[in-house]
């Protein structure tokens, strides 16, 4: 049983694939690392041009990810 921070602020049931889930979370993973990336760039005092668009990108299609196959309400939370 999930407690109940885990259970998002919506109601609504999802019904996706596994493959579905398995791709928003290997998205998300990728997102992690290159945000991470980003940062260290940035403490180092690097070149943060190449990975701040990386890391840009990755935040937008998680996001448009998200809002396609969630509900808005996901974004949330």
């Amino acid at each position: 049983m999930l407690p109940h921070y885990l259970l998002h602020v919506t109601a609504v049931p999802h019904t996706e694939s596994p493959s579905l889930i398995w791709s928003l979370v290997a998205g998300n993973l990728f997102l992690v690392i290159a945000g991470i990336v980003f940062i260290y760039n940035l403490f180092k005092q690097k070149n943060v041009r190449n990975s701040g668009i990386t890391f840009g990108l990755a935040l937008l299609l998680n996001y448009i990810l998200v809002a396609i196959y969630g509900t808005i309400f996901d974004l949330l939370g």
